[in-house]
């Protein structure tokens, strides 16, 4: 079970991740010689609006379909009135939505756009956030009945339309950040179309009050939680392009999609995750859980510190000479999306409990460190630029694991080694911070990086043998710790 479960489906999700989400990070050396890096930040600024747009749109209800199916999944017609509750709802939500952004949106979206135009790169932005909704739900669905192959399936064909449009819109067309942004709202109209005929096979249009006024008594309280993790993720764009440029926005994006691998690794193994948590924890089999969690940290430490040893290198062989810089904050985005891999740990029991109160809780703790965020964002990135703004990252994330590693346990009783999920992801980055001191046109740069990042590893795996022999034994099927 723990083998098929959360392996496989954790394989199939990271790929899935690392495909979607990542198709700017696959397509930079395309991406960057076609746009420039204006271009650029108005991709970045768009995505970052419409980051914030997503959440309001759906208002986290995709979130309760992991919890509340496995609570009616023994029910097909309740199973059927769930989906089809959350679906109309949003369907009509979203719509009255759109309207009231679009007629309002000198008041509503503009101020966030500054040299970005609302139409027509806004307006493509939003074509997508209108349509996505139902795509997600469905891909939701899936996960919830832990059907890794066909959301796999799924997701492999939006990023191919999409990566196709894009190609021929972006290359052929020549239309830069209308293309980038074009292809996407294309992809995500077509895609839509496609859900409802697919997943319209197991639900019925229409609204359950009861099953909706449930779903949102346990979604709302997330709503806010959901916002304020967008604002640590994101809203470091919208400050670097109202304080600096939207050019610096463009190369400052460029540097944390390359930061960002660890977040697409963590969050396509959190949703294998969540549903084995789940498991686990309704039949009281927590044993491998604390164990799993140390070793995953390991692991996202040591591709962190090669992503930071290495990203200058890479940075400056596929990427014209105005993107070069954006290897400085690096190493940093790094590890900010370590830290956010061991909030996925500590986050996941509050989501547990089906009560509302660790979904009511959990805010507490995001919101105070998404304001801590833009504080630091508007401090920092006054005295360090684009540094400035990775930091402030950083600092928040690592201020919102703390917080949530004295909590966790009111909702679940795990025992997580909190100390070594903190205390190594600290001292691998001070590790990786050796790339600002190491003189750049050193003629053995690149070697001496690669003997430090190795001699890092040799250490560690000497002293986390238990850890690495853990991971091992899964990969190799043997169920013992």
């Amino acid at each position: 079970m723990f083998k098929s479960k959360i392996l496989a489906n954790s394989g199939i999700y990271m790929i899935i991740n690392l495909l979607q989400k990542g198709i700017n990070f696959l397509l930079i050396p395309i991406l960057t010689t076609y746009l420039t890096t204006y271009d650029y930040g108005i991709v970045a600024v768009v995505t970052a609006v419409n980051a914030f747009l997503n959440v309001l749109y759906i208002l986290s209800l995709n979130g309760c379909l992991n919890r509340f199916y496995y609570e009616y999944k023994e029910d097909k017609k309740k199973v059927k009135k769930l989906f089809g509750t959350i679906v109309t709802f949003v369907l009509g939500f979203s719509a009255t939505l759109s309207i009231i952004l679009v007629v309002g949106h000198k008041i509503f979206l503009d101020p966030f756009l500054k040299e970005v135009d609302f139409y027509p790169f806004m307006v493509l932005g939003m074509i997508s956030v209108l349509f996505n909704p139902i795509f997600t739900i469905y891909q939701n669905t899936l996960q919830a009945k832990q059907e890794g192959k066909r959301y796999g399936r799924n997701n492999i064909a939006f990023f191919f339309t999409n990566l196709l449009f894009l190609l021929i819109s972006v290359i052929i067309l020549n239309l830069g950040a209308k293309g980038v942004l074009g292809a996407l709202a294309l992809t995500n109209l077509l895609f839509f179309i496609y859900s409802l005929f697919q997943f319209g096979k197991e639900f019925s249009f229409g609204i359950d009050k009861n099953i909706l006024k449930q779903s949102l008594k346990y979604s709302l309280p997330l709503v806010p939680h959901s916002i304020s993790g967008v604002t640590t993720n994101i809203i470091d764009r919208l400050f670097v392009n109202s304080m600096i440029s939207t050019s610096i926005t463009g190369i400052y994006n460029l540097g944390s999609t390359f930061g960002s691998i660890i977040f697409l690794i963590a969050s396509g193994i959190n949703q294998a995750f969540v549903p084995w948590f789940t498991e686990r924890v309704k039949s009281n089999d927590i044993e491998k859980i604390p164990f799993f969690a140390k070793s995953l940290i390991l692991v996202y430490c040591f591709v962190a510190l090669g992503i930071s040893f290495f990203s200058k290198e890479v940075i400056e062989w596929v990427t014209p000479i105005e993107y070069h810089e954006a290897w400085k904050i690096v190493p940093v985005i790094s590890f900010a999306f370590v830290f956010h891999g061991c909030y996925y740990f500590f986050s996941t029991p509050f989501f547990y409990d089906i009560s509302g109160k660790g979904s009511r809780t959990l805010p507490m703790f995001t919101i105070t460190s998404a304001f801590l965020n833009v504080l630091l964002n508007y401090f920092l990135i006054k005295n360090y630029g684009m540094v400035g703004a990775a930091s402030a990252t950083l600092i928040s994330k690592v201020f919102l694991v703390l917080g949530l590693s004295f909590y966790y346990k009111k909702f679940v009783n795990i025992n997580y080694n909190v100390f070594l999920m903190i205390f190594l992801p600290m001292v691998f980055f001070g590790v990786s911070c050796v790339v600002y001191i190491l003189p750049s046109d050193f003629e053995y740069l690149f070697g001496i990086k690669t003997i430090i990042y190795l001699l890092s590893i040799f250490i560690t795996g000497y002293f986390a043998k238990p850890l690495i022999n853990f991971l091992l034994n899964i990969i190799t099927g043997d169920r013992k710790p």
